[in-house]
């Protein structure tokens, strides 16, 4: 394995210094040249890089590791082969890990544990949605970045190697695993899927909350028997968390939490914070699924992927597997024997075969269009019973403005904006080409049409500028103070008024933040205060929409009377909109968005198999943007389903849609736009 040093350049990447050695190879902090960002760059180990299998399945797994979008799983970037090195290139945290941190302070505040612990579950639900066991959850895999804001690494990395370094264990042909966090069926050499990490979830709980991993015994052999068989640890554990703990570090799987999530949700709530109320499920796919009769089979190898049918609560489609499992998980006795565990799984059992057998019917009896006869109706794009087009990118633009973070339709224009620059680009919204380019100043944030006016907000000098939607100049008077204090995030028209959201000054500063109501024609304000913090907004329905960055909540105002609501949305709401008689937000914490119902504030979640980012309304569609995934998804606004996943350029960030039949979306990394054409959804 060469050993660089500073200024040396590798690839793509000059490296800045040594970040850290590990048994699987050195990490370095590297530049990457081509697009001038800092990189972790992990150069493995000779010793496994030699090793043809490992590198074969070192590929493929990275790969399958950068499918999993979540903000806390870690970014990879680059996973291959050049010069005879093998490498993989990654987002670099600057910041500790989460064992140097403990260290450092000897055990972390019960609310600040759970806030860690809270969002690593929400990043393993996402890898177990892909098929995905971790396998080495451990404290040294957590980086975390500002905000304590945790950050799960080495997916993919550490399943199979058949080598034992820094503490961790393994077998030829078998587990890999750190002593202090690896669970029973991983030391028994039996099947291992979503639990298990769930288990090594609640040791990195116990870690933080005492500072020490919670079986420590005076050998290896001892430290394997407590896992084994040793109660879970109550000293120095906080009582409120005592629970939690005895059921994430049970010896039986189906005893545990189900999934990662639940396990977060529960420390949440023992450390007195309000967490996400969804009902306990295991959402692991595939592999990471609870082995039964129908799972056991791993998909790729000869298994049918198993026929579908509805959650009993309503909001997500599970397998006949994981339907069985939301209710009562599949057990295993820890010594194979029969009792109880055995009853469950015979009842499981009986319970999948009726589950599967009704899915194929009513499979059958869906997909034909003449009584039954087999005939499937002619579809496109996931169309149900209609036939269309799909949609398609016609038009991209680069290199109009840098990293363009807002964007808006007006007078026949696209509106796009760089923070980073001031410049506003406008562009023909028929024939895609740029016409003018003005500029309002670093800071512009949001972007918002409506009153025959373009509205800008800015952070650095607090203030809303108005542009004629028609003239394109400055408005007379067209640059408004806002007297609340803070940073200006988010702008919206609507109910006869301009809605400015801000926030406070400080990310530590937990005070409520506050939505300006702006009369367009006096220019009078109203400050109306949030106590859940302001991350988006959205007006119709009668009210005025505001998505919590501080929980995973909504906050509803009604316009006329002022009433409020707070609802329960998916982890880590973003972008929200209003349409189609719903109101929809983009849950950035999972692989989801959610509808609320205006009228019933009762919600329903659609599963995206992608992270959200801002999400628009227009031809009777949900449109998505996915930025990690490179993706624009469409969603049915009315029954609700996926209807196609469109490739964009990297990263897209903000959109709109036209009256007639086209979005437009930002594209980050390519400095441009790009423009989709679709066909109107007939209600």
């Amino acid at each position: 394995m060469p050993e660089f040093k500073p200024g040396d350049v590798f690839v793509d990447y000059r490296i800045e210094g040594l970040a850290g050695r590990g048994g699987m190879g050195v990490v370095y902090r590297a530049t990457q040249l081509s697009l001038e960002r800092t990189v972790a760059l992990k150069v493995i180990a000779p010793a496994l890089a030699d090793d043809e299998d490992f590198r074969r399945r070192f590929v493929a797994e990275s790969k399958a590791a950068a499918s999993v979008e979540h903000p806390n799983v870690i970014p990879v970037y680059y996973a291959g082969e050049r010069e005879g090195v093998l490498f993989i290139v990654m987002r670099y945290v600057d910041g500790p890990d989460l064992r140097a941190l403990v260290r450092a302070e000897e055990r972390l505040a019960p609310e600040r544990a759970a806030h860690i612990v809270a969002q690593l579950g929400g990043a393993l639900d996402a890898a177990h949605r892909h098929g995905l066991v971790h396998r080495d959850v451990k404290p040294a895999n957590v980086l975390l970045g500002g905000d304590d804001h945790p950050y799960l690494t080495d997916f993919g990395l550490t399943k199979r190697t058949a080598t034992s370094a820094g503490g961790e264990l393994s077998r030829a042909g078998g587990w890999v695993g750190t002593l202090g966090y690896v669970a029973p069926e991983q030391i028994r050499g039996e099947r291992v899927d979503a639990r298990t990490d769930v288990y090594a979830l609640g040791c990195v709980l116990v870690f933080a909350l005492t500072g020490k991993a919670p079986y420590s015994g005076d050998s290896d052999e001892a430290t394997l028997w407590a896992h084994l068989n040793a109660p879970p640890p109550t000293e120095s554990v906080p009582p409120d968390f005592e629970g939690v703990v005895a059921r994430g570090l049970a010896k039986d799987p189906s005893d545990r939490y189900p999934s990662a999530g639940d396990l977060g949700r529960a420390a949440l709530r023992a450390a007195g914070r309000s967490a996400t109320t969804v009902p306990e499920r295991n959402v692991g796919r595939g592999p990471a699924a609870p082995a039964t009769e129908e799972t056991a089979a791993t998909p790729g190898r000869g298994a049918a992927a198993p026929p579908v049918v509805a959650d009993p609560d309503g909001d997500t489609r599970l397998s006949p597997a994981e339907a069985g499992t939301a209710a009562a998980p599949a057990a295993g006795g820890a010594d194979g024997s029969g009792g109880m565990g055995g009853r469950r799984r015979a009842a499981l059992a009986a319970g999948a075969v009726l589950l599967v057998a009704l899915a194929v019917v009513l499979a059958l009896l869906s997909d034909s269009d003449d009584g039954g006869t087999g005939t499937p109706a002619p579809t496109t794009a996931g169309d149900g019973d209609r036939t269309r087009s799909a949609a398609v990118v016609d038009v991209t633009r680069t290199e109009l403005l840098t990293r363009p973070n807002a964007l808006t339709i007006a007078s026949g224009h696209v509106w796009a904006l760089s923070n980073r620059t001031g410049d506003l680009v406008l562009v023909d919204a028929e024939t895609g080409e740029p016409r003018e380019r003005l500029n309002v100043g670093k800071g512009g944030s949001s972007l918002a049409a409506g009153f025959n006016s373009v509205w800008v907000t800015k952070e650095t000098t607090s203030s809303v500028l108005r542009f004629n939607a028609r003239s394109r100049r400055r408005a007379t008077g067209g640059s408004i103070r806002i007297a609340q204090p803070g940073r200006n995030v988010a702008v919206v028209t609507g109910a006869r008024a301009v809605w400015v959201g801000v926030r406070n000054d400080s990310p530590d500063d937990r005070s409520p933040e506050a939505v300006v109501r702006i009369d367009p024609t006096t220019r009078a304000q109203r400050t109306i205060e949030i106590a859940g913090g302001v991350q988006d907004l959205a007006v119709g329905e009668g009210a005025l929409w505001v998505s919590n960055r501080f929980g995973s909540t909504v906050t509803r105002i009604g316009v006329s009377d002022g009433r409020r609501a707070v609802i329960s949305v998916g982890a880590g709401p973003k972008g929200i909109a209003v349409g189609e008689g719903a109101v929809w937000v983009a849950s950035s914490g999972g692989d989801e968005i959610t509808r609320i119902n205006p009228r019933s504030l009762q919600t329903r979640s659609i599963a995206l198999g992608a992270i959200p980012e801002r999400l628009t309304v227009g031809g009777g569609s949900v449109w998505v943007t996915a930025r990690e995934a490179g993706r624009l998804i469409r969603i049915d606004a009315h029954t609700r389903e996926v209807l196609e996943r469109v490739d964009t350029r990297p990263r897209p960030y903000a959109l709109d849609v036209t009256r007639g039949r086209a979005v437009w979306v930002t594209i980050l990394d390519d400095n441009g736009l790009q423009r989709v054409r679709f066909e109107p959804r007939r209600g």
